[in-house]
């Protein structure tokens, strides 16, 4: 599997034009230094888990479905130069764009999130490039990038398998009524708008 990410890589890199690399997915800018994932709105109401999963993943507890793997999102971020790490990773902004009488309409992600615990959108939430890793599947005869397994992008609370986490405890919305996040249903579009979510580092 790393053998398999590498070539991956180089593949991603002999694509470049100019200053920008497209993938299945994704449209990485140098200059701007940012990735646009494409997707679409999977709730429009209800607890999250999860920001982002790909599609087929449980978009049941996602604010989006996107069509690239986690693997890929990760090489993306990393040809921008962002670390990744638990306790280091590189902190993001994270927006969400649609179009609105044809016209592209972006906001910051956590406008379409509601705090449990306020009952408003948060300011800012700390995201971080955690990266996820590498480790035995179940059966423990094979090496997997556990973010492809769990069909994750960002998670909402500490999940280390998951690409993109949330620095700190915020709650899980499982555990209580004042923990976690849920959807603010008077901003997300309809279920099924195609968007884009667009990564760029904080720093």
């Amino acid at each position: 599997m790393r053998l398999a990410l590498v070539i991956g890589l180089a593949l991603m890199l002999s694509r470049v034009s100019g200053e920008v690399v497209q993938l299945p997915g994704l449209r990485v800018q140098a200059e701007g230094k940012t990735v646009e994932a494409t997707g679409a709105i999977s709730l429009t109401n209800g607890i999250l888990e999860f920001i982002a999963v790909e599609t087929g993943g449980r978009d049941y507890e996602s604010l989006l479905t996107l069509t690239c793997r986690p693997s890929a999102l990760k090489y993306a971020l990393l040809l921008l130069g962002l670390r990744e790490g638990a306790t280091n990773g590189a902190p993001l902004r994270l927006d969400v764009e649609w179009d609105v009488a044809g016209k592209p309409h972006r906001v910051p992600v956590e406008k379409l999130l509601r705090d449990r615990a306020t009952g408003k959108s948060p300011a800012a939430v700390p995201f971080i490039f955690s990266g996820s890793f590498f480790g035995p599947d179940l059966t423990g005869s094979n090496q997997v990038f556990h973010a492809d397994v769990e069909q994750a992008h960002v998670a909402l609370w500490w999940q280390p398998a998951v690409l993109i986490n949330v620095r700190g405890d915020r709650g899980n919305p499982y555990r209580g009524d004042d923990q976690g996040f849920e959807v603010n249903s008077k901003l997300v579009p309809a279920a099924g708008t195609p968007v884009k979510l667009i990564f760029q580092s904080r720093e």
